[in-house]
């Protein structure tokens, strides 16, 4: 599961996998990965905030929902097999619209800060 937003990355997954046999592998892409602060409870817990920058620089703007299609096409055609949304609770309008324009499995991410966001409301 490509986690990382680098554009072919997917292929070079695919290539190598069917290069070695493997087919029948499937390949989860984090097609669309948006910055948000939603990520900031797990990097605290896991004591792995980026020593420098931030890692916006590779991850989606959440006001540009079309780039969500641009990535998502790009990783169908390079042979991902399911497409995955990151953070999903904010996205809800994105996973309804890949679904609907898509005919591989969309998975929806919940991230550690959406659940303390449940959790802190219970």
């Amino acid at each position: 599961a490509p986690s990382g937003m680098v554009d072919g990355m997917v292929a070079a997954i695919r290539s190598g996998l069917d290069a070695a046999g493997f087919e029948h592998v499937a390949i989860l892409s984090y097609a669309v990965k948006y910055a948000s602060g939603f990520y900031g409870p797990f990097r605290e817990a896991a004591e792995s905030p980026p020593a420098f920058g931030d890692r916006s620089q590779y991850q989606m703007d959440p006001a540009n929902r079309r780039e969500a299609f641009k990535e998502a096409d790009l990783d169908m055609v390079e042979g991902a097999d399911m497409l995955m949304v990151k953070p999903a609770l904010p996205y809800l309008d994105v996973l309804a619209a890949l679904r609907e324009r898509y005919p591989l499995p969309i998975a929806a991410y919940q991230v550690s800060g959406e659940y303390a966001m449940l959790h802190a409301a219970d």
